[in-house]
């Protein structure tokens, strides 16, 4: 299944959905940044989304720390993220995807090395037990704070290409081959976009970067396959509708 990402800089949502159902597009994973989802109207959003006979799916906001080692800001933070797991909860929700995320200047410190894998397991712990209860999959995103000890018994992995082609840049191919025999099984979902790892650039229109994508998906699998691109290039020059084609189109010739 075919999705793409769709967040504030979107709306209206209406237009949106029209054109990537138009191209052929099976859903759209929301991402509920600020100040989304108090503002959303779940009704009117499951009535567009029926009218367009498109699923959903959800990506946690990014501007909470759910791994924060203070507790009160991860106390919060996770409250902020429980009501967004709610808001999911009113839909026929495809999988929550969300980052562990964190900052702290003393972060290299072992003390807060341990306090920060211990809330960021909690999260997950949490993230994990809502969903089931739900009854939607988790999905921990890899990026530059993956780590392995916050995979709890039963999440799921959306495996982001750009973030793990920046992160081993020197050595792509064999540490994906690598992650893939770990992990496969625990890939749902993949994050799709096309990058610059020398400029340190990703998001950007498919076949418009460095990454081989017969290559990638000679070797890698997931029911679901949501297109990430802000950009058509490198410079990061703005998509046109042109290229939101153009997207779904590279990527379904490799599927």
């Amino acid at each position: 299944m075919i999705g793409r990402l769709v967040w504030y800089g979107d709306f209206p949502l209406n237009r949106k959905l029209e054109l990537l159902r138009e191209v052929g597009y099976e859903y759209v994973e929301l991402s509920l940044d600020y100040p989304f989802p108090d503002e959303l109207n779940s009704k009117a959003l499951k009535d567009l989304l029926s009218s367009y006979e498109m699923n959903i799916s959800f990506h946690s906001p990014l501007d909470v720390f759910i791994a924060q080692p203070r507790d009160e800001i991860f106390e919060v933070s996770l409250k902020v993220v429980e009501r967004c797991l709610d808001f999911a909860s009113k839909f026929e929700t495809l999988y929550y995807n969300f980052h562990v995320t964190y900052f702290s200047p003393t972060r290299e410190f072992d003390r807060v090395k341990r306090k920060i894998l211990e809330n960021g397991r909690k999260a997950c712990e949490f993230i994990l037990s809502k969903s089931e209860e739900y009854g939607f999959h988790a999905c921990l995103e890899y990026d530059r704070n993956f780590d392995e000890k916050f995979l709890v018994d039963g999440l799921r992995i959306c495996f982001d290409i750009g973030h793990f082609a920046l992160a081993n840049k020197k050595n792509f191919e064999d540490e994906l081959r690598k992650f893939v025999a770990e992990f496969g099984d625990r890939i749902l979902v993949c994050h799709v976009h096309d990058c610059e790892p020398e400029k340190r650039v990703d998001h950007i229109s498919l076949k418009r970067g460095k990454l081989d994508f017969q290559f990638i998906f000679s070797h890698l699998k997931a029911e679901h396959y949501t297109i990430e691109t802000f950009w058509r290039d490198s410079e990061k020059n703005d998509l046109s509708k042109e290229d939101v084609i153009f997207d779904y189109e590279v990527l379904k010739s490799f599927l």
